[in-house]
């Protein structure tokens, strides 16, 4: 697919607050991704100057295209920090169902007031030339689809392209996601679909233009690729770029985290897990992984 200038040859890593940070993007990269989005970000605290807002939005130089997710209500806000951000295309959060979040007017609240969402999109605009994406939901209140009309909306403002996570905001993670009803707003949107939720497989894109792929990525990042992964060496290779971007307190709490994932059902899985969580330092956890891999031969 194309978004704007942009060619998009494979998968798209979603955007995961607390987990698409800066390291685990280039991880995702190296393992195929064709389009990395980075945690969504707030456009008043880049508007105010937060200091954590840089940090989210810091980019590799693998990451080409570039893309930074925000979120916020105001369309004034958004111009702004358009201005102060550097990246080569910019996506919307439209979609996220979590209450501190909603209870501002952000996020999923947007698909309630689909009017101000086009606004957003339309000060965006006018304020960079760069490729605007949205990503969305089926709808805010369960069962009741109204993702058609927010698209129209941000379509006829000028966006590129839409992802669309085939849940209400009220099911928040719960239950699954609705490909055909993802499916359905495809084959009359005016403007490409990407479709997100559950997706496990960068070749199921018919009719969608792309996949957006999440928590299947967590678990292994070859999910871009399909090539045959060592977990070992996924998890090592991604202590090596916490390294190079983290101090070690972050490297050692996204490594607990993370684990989790990549040591699912695999043997010395429980041991590796509770290492780790012991693990005061990266190469605590490096020493650990030598040791359980060992143990396995």
């Amino acid at each position: 697919m194309r978004i704007g200038k942009y060619e998009i040859n494979g998968g798209i890593l979603a955007p995961m607050a607390g987990y698409t940070d800066i390291a685990f993007r280039e991880l995702c990269i190296e393992h195929g991704a064709a389009l990395t989005v980075t945690e969504m970000v707030s456009v008043r605290g880049i508007v105010h100057g937060n200091a954590a807002t840089n940090v989210l939005m810091r980019l590799g130089e693998k990451e080409r295209p570039s893309c930074v997710q925000l979120f916020g209500n105001d369309p004034d806000d958004f111009a702004r920090a358009a201005e102060k951000t550097e990246c080569d295309i910019i996506d919307i959060n439209m979609g996220c169902p979590m209450p501190k979040i909603v209870k501002n007017g952000d996020g999923a609240a947007l698909m309630n007031d689909p009017e101000n969402a086009g606004n957003i999109v339309r000060a965006l605009k006018k304020a960079t030339d760069r490729p605007i994406t949205v990503k969305t939901r089926l709808g805010y209140r369960m069962d009741e689809v109204t993702a058609a009309e927010l698209i129209e909306s941000v379509a006829n403002a000028g966006a590129a392209a839409v992802a669309v996570h085939g849940r209400f905001a009220e099911q928040r993670y719960a239950g699954s996601s609705d490909i055909e009803c993802i499916r359905k707003l495809a084959e009359r949107a005016p403007l490409p679909i990407i479709v997100n939720g559950d997706m496990t497989d960068i070749n199921a894109a018919q009719p969608f233009a792309a996949v957006m792929i999440g928590r299947a990525a967590l678990k292994d990042p070859s999910v871009f690729d399909g090539k045959p992964s060592n977990p070992f060496a996924v998890a090592r290779r991604h202590v090596e770029l916490l390294k190079k971007y983290f101090d070690e307190r972050y490297v050692v709490f996204q490594a607990r985290k993370f684990f989790v994932h990549y040591f699912s059902g695999v043997r010395c899985g429980k041991q590796i897990r509770a290492a780790v969580n012991d693990a005061q330092s990266s190469s605590e956890i490096l020493k650990a992984l030598d040791f359980y891999e060992r143990s396995r031969l």
